[in-house]
């Protein structure tokens, strides 16, 4: 039988993995378990660039949904995407987890808290100045102050963060 062919299992520590990565993507951000299984997969798989039969076969999920969930990891023109494709959906394309991704998927995410903390406090502003009661401002007087914070402290954070893998500390 070719190396190609061969049904692949999961071990049981991977299996652990996989749905240990699937339930917690479920469970904070709602994210579907399969797509979680395969987020969980590209972290440990071996090799690291997977074509998508493969990690059909291996989650035991339809190639049609692993099309639909490789295109939403992905997305085209994402210069701080986490996973990348060679080759069309069309294809037996391959996605690999880019290495050192986290950290630039991150910056980029809070690099965009401090817009909407201006826009925030601008709201906050002006509705205050429109006499609004203090309890209408409730929810959005706690996401300014959240916000602010986040985007005084994240930069020292991902500085600290650069400054370790410098040296070699992280990864």
């Amino acid at each position: 039988m070719a190396a190609d062919t061969v049904t692949v299992k999961l071990t049981e520590g991977e299996k652990s993995f996989v749905e240990k990565v699937a339930q917690y993507y479920y469970e904070n951000d709602g994210m579907p378990h399969d797509r979680g299984r395969v987020v969980g997969w590209m972290m440990i798989c071996d090799p690291a660039a997977q074509t998508a039969g493969r990690i059909a076969e291996v989650l035991g999920v339809p190639r049609a949904a692993i099309d639909r969930i490789v295109d939403q990891l992905t997305p085209e023109n994402d210069p701080v995407s986490v996973f990348e494709r060679t080759g069309s959906l069309t294809e037996d394309y391959t996605i690999r987890l880019r290495e050192n991704s986290w950290a630039p998927k991150v910056r980029g995410i809070f690099s965009e808290f401090p817009d909407f903390h201006r826009v925030a406090r601008a709201g906050l502003d002006g509705l205050r100045a429109e006499g609004a009661a203090e309890e209408r401002l409730l929810r959005l007087s706690n996401m300014e102050r959240f916000l602010a914070f986040v985007s005084a402290e994240m930069p020292a954070i991902l500085e600290r963060h650069e400054k370790q893998k410098s040296a070699g500390q992280a990864g």
